[in-house]
């Protein structure tokens, strides 16, 4: 904190005799004493205010006590107006406004949290205090970032950073910079939780703030590596469909699109391409096409999975474990018998 002083000119005043010079004529100024920080002109608050009667012969101060303290009274108000002593507290006021653009940026955020935590979806990033989740860090180990690679019914697949990071503003600047579009910056380890323990991870303080890309970008970089839609010159039965479904499905200006991509995926399914039986699951478990059917979905995904089609496992393991028919070991049992290569996250 440093201070510096303002002078102000007040009008010349002829009710005093100058004792040195015998001068009648008296310049009357005002000096307020102000802090500030680091910026001279920008004052955080006055600390003190005085008046000065000079004789403009000599320049000699005198006392203010020869004047009564009525007319000294009245010469300090035309100095020191209200307006002149409210805009001392310029920098504490520009100071005040910051701090409020932040706490209501910070509420607005953490309000886009909760919204985002109660309906995740593909590519949220998640600021993960790792503490919370596991007892076994090193000192400098805290916080990880997550990132949905899936949703699957009620359940989302997250993988997290490969780094730990010691302070929060690590996992901001990893996503500023672009770290997260490398393809080694997240794990390959898979962790399965129901919206209902992702919400319960943000109550607790685990999941610490939410964020969902906006085309594909944060903070005004790239942060999803946009996957391109497979095209071959090698025919494959049932792969023209499957485009026209993906196509359908992101046609919201179609009435019916979601029925129109239902029924290019169900071809395509039918046809036999993994891809197709994948989607064509997806829309039985979401039901977004009309009626939810976890037992059709498993049929399709147990398809797409003696293709070795990894995903199609994996969703098909999430599922299974909402139907009470359905058993995990007969699948792998499956699996092994028609030679296919697949592994299961413990």
């Amino acid at each position: 904190m440093e201070y510096s002083e303002s002078i102000i000119k007040g009008r010349v005043i002829d009710e005093l005799t100058c004792s040195d010079c015998g001068s009648e004529h008296h310049q009357v100024k005002g000096v307020i004493k102000y802090a500030f920080f680091f910026i001279e002109s920008i004052p955080f608050y006055p600390v003190k205010k005085s008046t000065i009667i000079q004789c403009q012969q000599c320049w000699v101060q005198t006392d203010t006590a020869t004047l009564p303290k009525q007319r000294v009274k009245e010469l300090s108000k035309n100095l020191f107006p209200a307006w002149r002593l409210v805009s001392k507290f310029l920098g504490s006021l520009l100071t005040l406004m910051f701090l409020g653009y932040l706490v209501q940026g910070e509420v607005k955020q953490q309000q886009l949290s909760d919204q985002f935590i109660a309906q995740p979806a593909v590519n949220d990033f998640y600021h993960v205090d790792f503490r919370y989740l596991s007892s076994e860090l090193r000192p400098n180990e805290k916080y990880r970032i997550g990132k949905v690679i899936d949703i699957t019914g009620d359940v989302a697949t997250v993988v997290y950073s490969r780094l730990f990071y010691r302070m929060q503003h690590g996992a901001d600047e990893s996503i500023r910079v672009g770290h997260v579009t490398h393809f080694s910056f997240f794990s390959r380890k898979e962790y399965h939780y129901n919206f209902a323990e992702l919400q319960q991870m943000r109550s607790q303080g685990a999941i610490y703030q939410v964020e969902r890309p906006i085309k594909n970008e944060l903070r005004g970089k790239p942060v999803v590596t946009t996957k391109k839609r497979f095209i071959s010159s090698t025919y494959f039965p049932g792969a023209r469909q499957n485009n026209s479904g993906l196509a359908f499905l992101e046609a919201s200006y179609i009435d019916n699109h979601i029925e129109l991509a239902f029924e290019k995926f169900n071809l395509s399914a039918e046809r036999g391409y993994k891809l197709g039986q994948v989607n064509l699951a997806e829309l039985y478990i979401t039901g977004k096409h009309g009626e939810q059917d976890l037992n059709q979905a498993l049929f399709w995904l147990q398809e797409a999975a003696l293709q070795d089609h990894q995903p199609a496992i994996d969703k098909y393991l999430i599922v299974c474990q909402q139907v009470a028919q359905c058993s995990k070991s007969d699948f792998i049992k499956v699996l092994s018998e028609q030679g296919v290569n697949f592994h299961i996250d413990k």
